[in-house]
């Protein structure tokens, strides 16, 4: 094995840079073959050599840079430096640069390690579009979008907000495909943008078939309905679709805000229950926000969300109340009692629909039925209980019923039922054929917000309903003659009136 190369110099000095070239052939097998670029500065800062790497990597302009352009105090730094490659694009390069010193402690010479860290960049600054940007529209995703609208409400300044909801998205993707979805989706993206192209405006898709349009508003941004028929006018326009013309509708829900002091969640989420409000309406209908109609509309949805647990600690109970006729008790009336702590009571109607909306129609059927059961088999009276729309026409309802009859012991003819009228709307025959169980059972029927409407009238003659509740009685004159005038009609069925005295020709008096 061949002996490194030794270097001879006065006792006491250092070698010199040129001499640094004789050290050991290890140091300079790993110059020369290293694929980091390496190279060697004296101690005035001027080139002394650079390997074959570092060569290839950067120009003879940029390697005169190299040390004076590092910004260097010390043994040692490392920093992230531009340059641009033969091709005039940007190379990005970590130097690390070292200083090796004398045996007085003062710098002999410098080492710069140079790599290429372009790859490397570019991948990054790509996982970090594509985390910020939706990869089937390229549009800016939530987690882009929310900093987005948090820079421009710090702003003074208005802005105008709107959410949209893509109709047709599902369909399409049953009817032709996900691909076909997928190309809506892209198209839908396009369009918005082209309508807010003027605007300083920034087009977002937050998942799904949801978009956002936030626009920074100027003198020439148009109102709110102006920009709502323009978007609708954009989307209007068929697109082609595997051969077919699919059209294309949109809900939206407009905020327009001043944006310095508003907040960003609490811009999206009005933005977004203004939306689900139009909707409500049917598809392709937009709405603008409001802000008492927001309030209670929160109201409504922060009850929905603490009433089951409302539920199962016993926070929701029964009240009876008497049902007299001329003056005497025959019957009480079961009603539901919830006091809320924040929002104060929740009328029985109110319970009974956001049971409906939660799903909870049966289980809170099955507990009603228990009790009040339970308490008229004790009092030896009938008692009324209302049942919700979605339990009315609940294919199962006869099942609570009956067990709620046996395990009380009370006669099925003191169990009076009272179905939802608004449920025949919904589901007539569902409807119709728990009337006729419940009157095989020997339950008397009736049916409450009853307006008088065909099919309530011809469930009353046809199934022999024991009575009806009519609705809230009309304050127009006219109205009112029209209602007393059908009440005779009612009663030559067999059928009594009931009212909670608000209507003085009821032959049941519900007494609160």
């Amino acid at each position: 094995m061949t002996e490194p190369a030794r270097v001879t110099h006065a006792e006491g000095s250092a070698p010199t840079a040129v001499e640094a070239w004789a050290l050991p052939e290890l140091f300079r097998q790993v110059f020369v073959g290293s694929t980091a670029g390496i190279a060697i500065f004296d101690a005035h800062g001027a080139l002394v050599g650079a390997n074959p790497a570092l060569e290839a990597m950067l120009s003879p302009a940029d390697l005169a840079t190299l040390f004076g352009g590092t910004p260097f105090a010390g043994d040692e730094v490392k920093v992230q430096r531009q340059f641009t490659d033969s091709d005039g694009e940007p190379q990005w390069t970590t130097v690390a640069l070292s200083a090796v010193r004398d045996g007085d402690g003062r710098p002999h010479w410098h080492v710069a390690v140079v790599e290429d860290t372009t790859e490397q960049r570019v991948l990054r600054d790509y996982l970090r579009h594509q985390s910020l940007h939706d990869v089937l529209t390229g549009l800016p995703n939530r987690q882009s979008f929310l900093p987005k609208l948090e820079q421009v409400l710090s702003r003074p300044g208005s802005i105008t907000l709107c959410y949209l909801d893509v109709d047709s998205v599902a369909i399409v993707n049953d009817g032709l495909g996900y691909e076909a979805g997928d190309e809506l989706l892209k198209v839908v993206a396009r369009r918005l943008t082209e309508v807010v192209a003027g605007e300083n405006a920034t087009v977002a898709r937050l998942g799904g078939d949801e978009f956002v349009v936030l626009i920074e508003d100027s003198p020439t941004t148009p109102g709110i309905s102006a920009l709502a028929e323009a978007i609708e006018a954009a989307l209007v326009e068929p697109v082609r679709l595997g051969g077919h013309g699919v059209g294309v509708s949109a809900g939206m829900g407009f905020v327009r805000t001043s944006a310095r002091g508003s907040d960003a969640m609490a811009l999206l989420r009005q933005a977004h229950s203004t939306l689900r409000r139009a909707e409500s309406g049917g598809k392709g209908q937009w709405g603008i926000y409001d802000e008492g109609q927001d309030a209670r509309d929160r109201t409504r949805l922060s009850l929905l969300a603490t009433m089951p647990g409302a539920l199962q600690n016993g926070e929701i109970a029964l009240d009876y109340l008497p049902v007299d006729r001329d003056g005497d008790q025959v019957a009480v009336a079961a009603r539901l009692r919830w006091h809320e702590a924040e929002y104060g009571p929740v009328s029985h109607g109110e319970c009974l629909r956001f049971a409906d909306e939660l799903g909870l129609g049966g289980p809170l059927a099955e507990w009603v039925l228990e009790e009040a059961c339970g308490f008229a088999a004790v009092e030896r009276l009938p008692v009324l209980v209302q049942l919700s729309a979605g339990q009315s026409r609940d294919p199962d309802l006869t099942a609570p019923v009956a067990e709620a009859l046996r395990s009380s012991g009370l006669p099925p003819d003191r169990l009076w039922l009272s179905l939802s009228a608004r449920a025949m709307a919904e589901d007539l025959d569902a409807v119709e054929d728990n009337l006729t169980a419940l009157g095989d059972m020997g339950v008397p029927r009736l049916l409450h917000d009853v307006t008088f409407a065909l099919p309530e009238l011809s469930a009353v003659e046809r199934h022999g309903l024991h009575g009806v509740e009519p609705a809230v009685p009309p304050a127009e004159a006219l109205a009112h003659k029209a209602l007393t005038a059908v009440l005779p009609l009612v009663r030559s069925s067999g059928a009594l009136v009931v009212s909670d005295g608000r209507l003085p020709e009821a032959d049941l008096v519900v007494r609160s």
